[in-house]
């Protein structure tokens, strides 16, 4: 018998810390699987016992209680929409805003990218294709860094000499898709924006729960 309740009247809301969780690897847990669940609906569902019946396992309210103390999701008044439009035309916008200089672009794993924002084609094309490299690099190395050497972080980046990284990588796993963000300045990633970007990317490429 559980000791929890639902508050009447909220939604679950996924913080941008959850939506980097739900595809910060391609070794997914259930956490990851919950978050990628909700990223898949249209508008942010309600928190209900039918909810929660559907989409955490064996209706576990502690569950949900885990993933709000670690920040991935949230309870909000009012129902939020998924971005609608065309993914090409909304994504310089979104990227836009998750850099502090406004430079950012998201790659696919063949090293194309599918969109850019204050880079020029060229530095872009040459941008996306060092990102399918590291990304490659990455796989192949991926049981040594986490494993053998304790690295839980996924990250790429060039430093200068006071170790302040000037360009980052940072791959997104989604299903069998792997896309990689490339900022350049200062991330800015706890923003909607960067909750929006994955949402739109999880219902275009995700296979459906």
């Amino acid at each position: 018998m559980t000791s929890f309740s639902l508050n009447d009247g909220l939604y679950i809301n996924i913080t941008p810390r959850g939506a980097y969780y739900a595809v910060h690897d391609n070794d997914t847990d259930i956490t990851q699987n919950i978050l990628t669940t909700l990223l898949q609906y249209d508008e942010t569902p309600e928190l209900s016992s039918e909810t929660m019946e559907k989409i955490f396992p064996d209706d576990d309210y502690s569950l949900l209680q885990r993933m709000q103390q670690s920040g991935f999701i949230s309870g909000q008044k009012e129902a939020e929409s998924a971005p609608s439009g065309n993914l090409e035309h909304i994504l310089p916008e979104l990227l836009g805003s998750l850099s502090d200089t406004g430079k950012a672009l998201l790659a696919d794993k063949s090293g194309l990218y599918l969109g850019t924002s204050g880079f020029p084609h060229e530095a872009a094309e040459e941008l996306a294709a060092i990102s399918a490299s590291l990304s490659d690099v990455y796989q192949r190395h991926k049981g040594l860094l986490q494993g053998n050497m304790g690295f839980s972080q996924h990250a790429w980046g060039l430093v200068d000499a006071a170790g302040n990284a000037e360009v980052g990588f940072w791959p997104l796993y989604i299903d069998n898709n792997i896309f990689t963000l490339i900022l350049h300045g200062l991330p800015q990633l706890n923003q909607p924006a960067f909750k929006h970007l994955v949402w739109m990317l999880v219902k275009r490429y995700a296979n459906k729960k």
